[in-house]
């Protein structure tokens, strides 16, 4: 986890209106001494071996003119290399010849596909549309290994996206040597009669970590993609309008507990089911294109981690399914700030997806567009009045059809009582760059219910009927991004409107007692921007407005609202290096917060001041240390929205890791606080950390390790209202993970991949206080005063998740999946028994099992 934080900044409007004037100019790109690389049209197709021996390769114009980018910028390279482009109607080939003088040190380390490990590399970056903002990049590693990335908005990155290529590397007496074929659909172009394309080709050495570009790409910019140089002599490239169908079909046997009860983990039931399904992908033209999905199934993807969420904020998780991964860029919000229109995970997690289907693409030279629509529905148990000796309803082991999920099948007892509700989730996005630097775009999300939860019809009574209806939502945004010539400045903001979509007519609280009506509107925005790149002083500054019913959490995801904060931050920053380190950056932050529902309630001022570093031996260190004062919380007492005051916070944390190019490497975290509060209230330090061991003994294998302690400083915590009176407890908290990863790499197309977590937390409060707010309505600490409680807020929670995936690309987008999944949680106390305050397990052998066995083949077929 980073300790240095990033916060999002903002920017007055007159840097705004400045930097719209430097924008206008067209961007740099990469230096004209380096020249253009020129492609050569093939008749053949080239034989992928990674061996550049066929004699088209010889017949391609040579690039040799590479330069040092890391960690000597500008410098001639330590190591010649070779590049040479082919192409034909279907793809474009790249070879390159990675010449090295001390070749039994080349580091060609074996890892899954997308995660190769520290190694030899080289990565060939296509901006097609030379649109100078996106790219697609392609990564061989020396031992084969294969990696794409998404560039968007010039200087931001994805490794989610997910593309059909192919590559291979072979060893030579004086180096290694890569061949990439990249197909011509994947990437958007125009159509016209020639064209010139943006390229960028890096070259890593793992054993003294230099960066080698065919063309200058400086790391005091801020810019990437816009500094790419030129692809020469593409000419009468077909538009293609190829369709890739890939089925599936998946067998998938559970053994899970009979009773929801946690108390009653045995006796447990098998659960036998299938299902089939489809995705499609068709270009529409080279500039658009259509993907969907019919009954996806995501069983191979990993669990995610198990955390203890102390905060009265929702955690934020990342997307890890394939559909939700590829051709995303154009969803992807402008700026970092907490107004995200569109969260995927919304879709899906708790009601299957019957189909999604997505359009992405440029409808011009300059207009991107991306549309995302998708369905889940699903059946529920059929009801019984049936009882047992136990006086439950027997299980009921029919397999029926149920036309809201008709492409699985499945026993009746493995359906939920109550399913969710039908809905249906649309994400329009629209992003025009009239002029090189500038960017404007607009959103709409919406997430409609096509049902209600209640099957036969909504009840008369008020209050049942409410219960039954599902709230929708609609949110819309304006957004843009404006910067200079040389990237070095810029501003981007946001102004977004949101509008409540059914729901209870009664409306519904949200944390800080804000109530939401059917057809409430909210609205937000930010703006944040200065001196973004250049060396050695940067700045930004900015703000961010969210009005108490703003809500954007019915398609994306917004943790709070009923907030304004204002932030800026000074960075001095060497990344060219300075004195013996080889990059260096510090700074310092302020932060300011108020609620905006009238009563400008101060929410907290945080300074932070930080610094990291990349020493000689390529280790680094990264160390921050930050206040917080004048702290009040409107979420703490659920729905009451009364400011409870929180104590000042003071902490130091730092990070390390060891040069992940070594054999075995470390990744150290650690960070000690203290809280310092009136008395009676007790004053608190305490800290915690983690250690990450990475272990690779041979290419083929490697074990990653993490250890973390945490625990959590606050004052008094909300614990309940007891006869009246609003308690506190002091809470003692403590949490413990242990995370084995391990992958075995039998070749780079069949990989074995296993994953446990043991995860154990506590909680013990005391002790116990009671207070009542003030004449203005806040609940200062002052006027919490000592109490007794019949109240019992302690908790203990341990659980254990375990995966193994072996796949196996058998042919080229189509794969064998053999996966085991168990995920373990601990027996509750049982009622009237002390809860157990340590954090060693307690009972989770004993507890509820659940155990899944997967067997999964999709085939790739083009069109």
């Amino acid at each position: 986890m980073p300790l240095v934080s990033r916060p999002r900044s903002t920017a007055p409007v007159v840097m705004g209106l400045l930097t719209l004037l430097w924008a206008a100019a067209p961007r740099a790109e990469g230096p004209p001494a380096s020249g253009a690389i020129q492609a050569r049209r093939t008749l053949k197709p080239i034989q992928l071996d990674g061996r550049l021996d066929e004699a088209e390769w010889e017949q391609a114009p040579l690039f040799d003119r590479f330069v040092q980018t890391f960690p000597k910028n500008g410098a001639a390279p330590s190591e010649r290399t070779d590049l040479r482009v082919l192409y034909d109607d279907d793809n474009l080939y790249v070879g390159i010849l990675a010449r090295d003088s001390q070749p039994l040190l080349i580091n060609r380390q074996l890892g899954r596909r997308d995660r190769p490990p520290e190694s030899d590399s080289v990565t060939v970056m296509v901006d097609s549309a030379h649109d100078h903002r996106t790219a697609y990049a392609f990564t061989v590693n020396a031992g084969g290994i294969l990696r794409d990335v998404l560039y968007f908005e010039d200087i931001k990155y994805t490794e989610d996206w997910d593309a059909v290529w192919d590559g291979a590397a072979a060893d030579l007496p004086d180096g290694w040597s890569a061949e990439l074929v990249i197909p011509l659909h994947l990437l958007r172009f125009p159509e016209a009669p020639t064209h010139t394309f943006g390229l960028a080709v890096r070259r890593q050495l793992a054993r003294t970590r230099e960066v080698i570009d065919s063309t200058l790409l400086p790391r005091n910019d801020n810019a990437f993609v816009s500094r790419f140089g030129h692809l020469e002599g593409l000419e009468r490239i077909p538009s293609r309008s190829g369709v890739q169908l890939t089925p599936y079909v998946a067998a998938r046997f559970g053994m899970s507990p009979r009773y929801a009860d946690p108390a009653r983990p045995t006796p447990r039931l098998g659960s036998p089911s299938a299902d089939v399904g489809v995705d499609l992908r068709a270009a529409l033209t080279s500039d658009l294109t259509l993907t969907a999905t019919v009954n996806p199934d995501f069983g191979q993807v990993e669990a995610d981690q198990l955390i203890l969420n102390l905060s009265t904020f929702e955690q934020f998780f990342p997307e890890k399914r394939p559909f939700f991964l590829q051709g995303m860029d154009v969803f992807q919000p402008v700026g970092d700030s907490s107004q995200t229109l569109f969260y995927t995970r919304r879709i899906g997690l708790e009601t299957p997806i019957l189909a999604a289907v997505k359009l992405t693409g440029n409808l011009t030279d300059t207009l991107q567009v991306g549309v995302l629509d998708a369905v889940v529905m699903g059946p529920s148990a059929p009801r019984t009045d049936l009882t047992g000796e136990d006086g439950e309803a027997p299980p009921d082991r029919r397999i029926r059809f149920h036309p809201s999920r008709p492409l699985h099948l499945g026993p009746n007892n493995a359906l939920p009582a109550q399913a969710g509700a039908a809905q249906n989730f649309l994400t329009v996005v629209l992003r025009q760059q009239p002029v090189t630097g500038v960017s404007v775009g607009g959103t709409f999300a919406a997430a409609t219910p096509l049902s209600d939860l209640c099957a036969g019809g909504l009840p008369q009574d008020p209050a049942e009927r409410d219960a039954c209806r599902v709230a929708g939502g609609n949110a819309a945004a304006l957004d843009w991004d404006v910067r200079s010539t040389d990237g070095a400045w810029g501003v981007r903001g946001q102004l977004t409107g949101s509008r409540v979509a059914g729901g209870p007519e009664a409306g519904r609280a949200l944390r800080d007692g804000t109530l939401l009506r059917p057809g409430d509107l909210g609205l937000g925005t930010y703006v944040s921007g200065g001196k973004q790149g250049g060396e050695p002083f940067r700045f930004d500054v900015g703000y961010e407005y969210l009005s108490p019913r703003l809500e954007l959490s019915t398609t994306g995801y917004q943790p709070t609202q009923n907030l304004q904060e204002a932030s800026g931050r000074v960075s001095f920053v060497r990344p060219t290096g300075f004195g013996p380190l080889l990059d260096f950056s510090s700074s310092v932050q302020g932060i300011s917060s108020w609620t905006t529902d009238g009563r400008g309630i101060r929410l907290s001022h945080k300074l932070t001041v930080g610094a990291l570093a990349t020493l000689p031996g390529f280790h680094a260190v990264e160390c921050e240390l930050g206040q917080l004062t004048g702290r009040s919380d409107i979420r703490e007492i659920p729905l009451t929205g009364i400011p409870y005051e929180r104590p000042p916070y003071r902490y130091a944390a730092c990070a390390g890791s060891t040069d992940k190019n070594r054999a075995l490497s470390f990744q150290l975290d650690g960070y000690v606080g203290r809280i310092s509060a009136p008395a009676p209230l007790p004053s608190k330090t305490g800290g915690g950390g983690a250690v990450t061991m990475t272990w690779r003994p041979t290419p083929r294998l490697e074990t990653q390790l993490t250890s973390e302690l945490l625990t959590n400083l606050d004052g008094p915590r909300y614990v309940g209202d007891e006869d009246g009176r609003l308690v506190f407890g002091q809470l003692h908290p403590r949490a413990v993970s242990f995370t084995l990863r391990q992958l075995l790499v039998l070749t780079p197309r069949l990989t074995l991949q296993a994953y446990a977590q043991f995860f154990s937390a506590y909680g013990r409060y005391g002790p116990f206080f009671e207070g009542t707010p003030d004449a203005n309505g806040r609940l200062p600490l002052a006027r919490l005063t000592p109490t007794t409680t019949a109240l019992d807020p302690d908790f203990h929670e341990s659980a254990l998740n375990l995966n193994a995936v072996l796949r196996w690309e058998y042919r080229l987008g189509s794969t064998l999946y053999f996966v085991y999944s168990r995920a373990q949680t601990e027996l509750p106390t049982t009622p009237g028994t002390t809860q157990v305050t340590r954090l060693a397990p307690n009972q989770l052998l004993d507890g509820a099992t659940t155990d899944t066995w997967l067997l999964k083949w999709s085939h790739q077929w083009g069109l």
